[in-house]
Order: C-alpha cells, then structure tokens, then sequence
C-alpha cells in the first residue's frame, strides 16, 4: 500500500534558509527510525525554539507499534534529534 507523507510548509516561516539547504524528509525519517520504533504519521516544518539552536525544525508525529504518538522535533539543517515528547517514548527506543 503506498502511503503518502504530509508536509506542511508554512507561507510565514520567516526564519532564513541555511545555504547548504534542509535535509530531504526522508532522511530525517531514517534517522529517526534507527532510534524509534514506528512510523512517521505528519510532518511539518517549523521554526526552532530560541533554546534549540535550530532555526528550522522539522516537527514530526510519529505513532509507535502500541499506537501511542510522540512528537518529535528534528533540526531540519544537521538531522540532530531535538527533542521527543509523548506516553510511550521510552517503550518505543529501539535498544
């Protein structure tokens, strides 16, 4: 079954796009998939937080194989995991 992944760019993302450019979604999927059981469920790109050091961060809801979904915040410039929030993230990490 051929599943499509949403991504949502917002018109008022005023935060300066890096020269090198953002890493392909699909990347950020697989990095995140060496460290997380599931599958990616929406994506969106947003700002960084100012703590964050990102400018631009990919926003990603990811549901795990117990059906619980984390968000997870990726910086969309060096793929450096952020942060992970959501019941079941502990359960979900891959050892």
């Amino acid at each position: 079954m051929l599943r499509r992944h949403l991504l949502l760019l917002p018109a008022c993302l005023a935060a300066p796009v890096p020269a090198q450019g953002l890493l392909p979604l699909p990347e950020i999927v697989s990095r995140v998939e060496a460290r997380y059981l599931g599958r990616m469920i929406e994506a969106e790109v947003v700002r960084g937080r100012a703590h964050e050091n990102a400018d631009i961060v990919y926003l990603l809801r990811w549901q795990t194989p117990r059906g619980d979904i984390l968000r997870i915040r990726v910086s969309a410039v060096d793929g450096a995991l952020l942060d992970v929030d959501g019941q079941g993230m502990i359960e979900a990490r891959r050892p």
